[in-house]
């Protein structure tokens, strides 16, 4: 994905897990020992160990390195379930993303059209509805309406 095209909610969801992967500041120094041969303290500081991951995920994600980072990550903790979810949902998304934002401004309305036909009802309240106006909100709408992940889901196990 190119540098700073990741969209923000992966970006969260990503410093979730390796918070959960790697839950103190010292395995998180392991890890970037480990795998990179890399300090912490030369990528990244701060108060706290959600500081810290925010700080490393954008230090990889400025030099187009997430990919990268959650492969080595598995690589240092194969089991975590949480590390497996988002590798595999950073790239569905990624690879989502490098096709269609070449042609948001020339595709954004059927864009839009599509989400609203497909979605509208899925979504299950009565709150005003809004129509995201860029790839990165449909992308991170889409991801949040359990329907799908039902879907796909099935598909998956079958």
């Amino acid at each position: 994905m190119n540098a700073g095209n990741t969209p923000g909610y992966l970006l969260k969801q990503i410093e979730s897990a390796l918070c959960s992967a790697f839950p103190s500041k010292t395995k998180l120094e392991m890890m970037l020992r480990h795998q990179f041969s890399q300090n912490l303290e030369e990528i990244a500081g701060g108060e706290n160990l959600t500081e810290i991951v925010y700080k490393v995920v954008d230090y990889f994600n400025s030099s187009n390195s997430l990919e990268k980072l959650l492969k080595k990550a598995l690589n240092e903790n194969p089991n975590n379930a949480s590390l497996k979810a988002i590798k595999e949902k950073f790239e569905i998304t990624t690879s989502l993303v490098n096709l269609l934002l070449p042609l948001e401004k020339q595709i954004i309305k059927p864009m839009q059209q599509a989400y609203s036909a497909c979605c509208y009802d899925k979504l299950g309240d009565n709150r005003k509805y809004e129509i995201p106006d860029n790839l990165n909100d449909i992308l991170d709408n889409l991801d949040n309406i359990p329907i799908l992940y039902e879907i796909r889901e099935s598909f998956i196990s079958t």
